[in-house]
C-alpha cells in the first residue's frame, strides 16, 4: 500500500514473527490474571475467550483493510503515527511538544523528509488527531507495523470491554453467558472496535465509564482509581466523541438517582421526591453539558440541531462512504422536526441495515448481526405481551440505564449518520447496552413465572439491586451494615 510522505508500506514476513511474541505477551498477562481470580470468580473463565475475539477481530481488520481496501480512515491515523514514532526517534523533545501542543499547521515545522508529515486534514481536526496522539508511542513499540500496532490497540481496549461484562455480571451472574455475548461477542464489536480507529477507543471509555459510575456510587470500592477512570473515559470521549459522553452522562445519572430513591420505603416521600429528582437531574445534565459546550464543539446543545441536519445531508453525499445510505425523511433545524424521526432513527439504528440491505461481506456480517437482535427484540416483544414491558423497564435502575442509553443513543446516531458504512461503527457502545437490558428483561420474565406458578408473590423491587445473592446485592447489605454501625 502507497502512503504519501512514506512510500510504499508493506507487511513482511518480520512482522508475523513479532507479531506471535506480542501476542504471546498479551496472552501471558491475562492468562496470569484469569489464573489468579477463576477460582473465586468463575465468571473470569470468559476473560481469555472474549481476548481471542478481540485479537482475531484486530488481525481481520488489518487484513481486510490492508489488503482488499487499501486505505481508508485507520491508514490515515497509521501513517500521521508513522511520522510521530519517527520523530520520537529522531528527537524525543520534539516529539512530545507536537504529542501535547496545539495541532495546528505550524506544528509540521517539526517535521521532515525522514520522518514524513502528518496529513493536514487530520492534523487540524482535534477528534481525530487525538487517535493519533493515543498509538503514537504503541507505533513505535511496534517498529512502525501496521499490523502489530491494531492487535496492540486491541489489547489495550479489552480492558475497558471486560470491566464492563464485570459490572454486568455483578447484578445478575445467573446471566454470565448472555452477558458474555453481549460484551464480548457481538462482531460488530469485534471488528470495529478492535482497529486504529476512534471506535476502539471511544467504546473502551465508554466502558470504562460505566464501570467507574459504579464503583463510585454502588460498589464504593477502589474509589480513588474509579475516579481516575472517570475523569480519564469523560476525557477520551469528549476528546473524540462527544455525542456518546452527551447520551451516558445523563443516562449513568438517571440510573444513580432512580436507584436511589427506589430504595425509600415511604411511598409518599418516595413519589414526591421522584419527580423532585429527576427535575434535578435535568437541569443538571443541560448545566454540564452547557459547560462543555467549547469541548463539544459542533456537538454542543446550542448547535446539535444545526448538526444533525448538516450531517445527514453531508454523509449523504460523501464519496467515501459509498452510495449505502438511508433517508428518514426531510429535516428542518427544529426539535420537533427531528424528534419526529426519533422511530426512523431508531429502527435505523438498531436493526438496518436488513439482509437485503447488504452487498458485501462486511455489510452481510452487520445484516445478520441486525436480523439477530431484532429476533432477540421480538422475543422480548412476544414474553412481555407488551404489558409488562413498562414495568420491567422503569422497575430495575440498571435496564432503566441500559434502554435509557438505547434510546437516547440509538436516536442521535440514527438521525445524524444516514450511511450504512458509518452506522455500523458509529453504534457499537449501544450493542451490549441493548441486549444487556433484553437479557436482564427476559430474566425477570422468567423469575416470574417460576414464582407464580410456585405459588409465591413475585416483585421487581427485590431485584433492584440485582438478582439475590449477587455480589451487586451483597453489597448494598453490608454497605447498610456499616451505616448502621457508624450511627
Amino acid at each position: 500500500m502507497y502512503l504519501e510522505y512514506h512510500g510504499w508500506i508493506t507487511i513482511d514476513y518480520w512482522e508475523y514473527s513479532l507479531l506471535f511474541f506480542y501476542l504471546v505477551v498479551i496472552y501471558l498477562y491475562f492468562a496470569r490474571r484469569k489464573n489468579m481470580m477463576v477460582k473465586e470468580r468463575p465468571e473470569y473463565k470468559y476473560l481469555l475467550w472474549g481476548l481471542y475475539a478481540k485479537l482475531i477481530g484486530g488481525v481481520a481488520f488489518s487484513l481486510i483493510y490492508f489488503y482488499y481496501y487499501s486505505g481508508g480512515d485507520t491508514m490515515g491515523y497509521f501513517a500521521c503515527a508513522l511520522s510521530m514514532s519517527k520523530l520520537l526517534a529522531q528527537s524525543p523533545l520534539d516529539f512530545f511538544a507536537v504529542l501535547f501542543g496545539d495541532n495546528t499547521v505550524e506544528m509540521r515545522q517539526y517535521f521532515n523528509d525522514q520522518t514524513g508529515w502528518p496529513y493536514i486534514y487530520v492534523l487540524t481536526d482535534g477528534r481525530q488527531w487525538m487517535v493519533v496522539r493515543l498509538i503514537s508511542l504503541v507505533t513505535f513499540l511496534s517498529f512502525n507495523s501496521y499490523l502489530i500496532t491494531t492487535v496492540i490497540v486491541a489489547g489495550l481496549t479489552y480492558a475497558g470491554i471486560w470491566r464492563l461484562f464485570l459490572t454486568l455480571h455483578r447484578y445478575f451472574p445467573s446471566l454470565h453467558r448472555e452477558l458474555a455475548i453481549a460484551v464480548l461477542f457481538m462482531p460488530s464489536s469485534i471488528l470495529w472496535g478492535s482497529a486504529i480507529l476512534k471506535d476502539s477507543f471511544t467504546f473502551s471509555a465508554f466502558c470504562w465509564f460505566v464501570y467507574a459510575m459504579d464503583q463510585l456510587f454502588f460498589a464504593r470500592r477502589d474509589q480513588i482509581s474509579a475516579t481516575a477512570a472517570l475523569l480519564i473515559s469523560s476525557f477520551v470521549l469528549i476528546s473524540i466523541k462527544p455525542y456518546i459522553f452527551m447520551a451516558i452522562f445523563p443516562t449513568s445519572m438517571v440510573w444513580v438517582l432512580y436507584k436511589r430513591l427506589a430504595g425509600i420505603r415511604n411511598v409518599m416521600v418516595k413519589y414526591v421526591l421522584l419527580p423532585i429528582g429527576f427535575a434535578a437531574l435535568l437541569v443538571v445534565s443541560v448545566l454540564v453539558l452547557g459547560v462543555l459546550g467549547d469541548s463539544l464543539g459542533k456537538f454542543s446543545l446550542d448547535s446539535a440541531l444545526e448538526t444533525v441536519v448538516i450531517s445527514q445531508a453531508d454523509m449523504k453525499r460523501a464519496d467515501e462512504y459509498g452510495e449505502h445510505f438511508f433517508d428518514v425523511g426531510d429535516m428542518e433545524a427544529s426539535w420537533g422536526s427531528v424528534l419526529a424521526k426519533l422511530p426512523a432513527a431508531l429502527n435505523a439504528a438498531l436493526f438496518r441495515p436488513y439482509l437485503i440491505e447488504c452487498h458485501n461481506f462486511t455489510m452481510m456480517m452487520s445484516g445478520l448481526e441486525n436480523l439477530w437482535l431484532l429476533l432477540l427484540f421480538m422475543r422480548v416483544l412476544w414474553a412481555t405481551r407488551l404489558v409488562h414491558l413498562p414495568t420491567a423497564i422503569t422497575k430495575n435502575p440498571l435496564v432503566l440505564m441500559c434502554i435509557a442509553f438505547t434510546v437516547i443513543f440509538g436516536f442521535l446516531t440514527g438521525i445524524s449518520t444516514p450511511n450504512f458504512g458509518a452506522l455500523v461503527r458509529f453504534k457499537i457502545p449501544l450493542l451490549p447496552m441493548f441486549v444487556s437490558g433484553m437479557y436482564i428483561i427476559l430474566f425477570l420474565l422468567r423469575q416470574r413465572r417460576v414464582r407464580t406458578r410456585q405459588g409465591f408473590r413475585f416483585r421487581y423491587e427485590d431485584y433492584r439491586d440485582g438478582e439475590p445473592g449477587s455480589a451487586a446485592a451483597r453489597r448494598v447489605v453490608e454497605l447498610a451494615e456499616q451505616r448502621r454501625k457508624g450511627r
